[in-house]
């Protein structure tokens, strides 16, 4: 019995964060990508570079996110992000250039900003 009471102890606390805990790191990153015009044509590398550096760096941050209808939103909002800076530009199928990637980018960041407005509201 005490071992199962410290299990769901140990689960409990292994919670989520708060929006107000969690956004701070949200912010930095999505703050912290450079703009498509800073990169130029072609893209900059070393911009791109500092780019991936920080999607990398931040990762940590991101998960757990404070609600279970983001966590997809956030994993692909990374991927984009790292797949688009790491190849500079992109041209896979998935991710044909620059422009579709600050695209799905953006996208991304809408849907997870709609969600921790709700959030903030209740």
């Amino acid at each position: 019995m005490v071992l199962i009471l410290v299990v769901l102890t140990a689960c409990s606390s292994a919670s989520r964060p708060t929006v107000a805990e969690w956004q701070p790191a949200w912010d930095q990153l999505v703050g912290g990508i450079p703009a498509a015009s800073e990169l130029g044509q072609p893209p900059d590398r070393s911009i791109c570079s500092q780019g991936l550096e920080l999607v990398r760096s931040s990762q940590a941050g991101l998960f757990p996110t404070p609600d279970r209808a983001i966590d997809e939103a956030v994993k692909e909002w990374v991927s984009v992000a790292e797949d688009a800076f790491f190849e500079c530009p992109p041209s896979s199928r998935a991710i044909p250039d620059m422009d579709f990637a600050y695209g799905q980018l953006a996208r991304l960041e809408a849907e997870v900003n709609a969600v921790l407005a709700i959030d903030r509201s209740q």
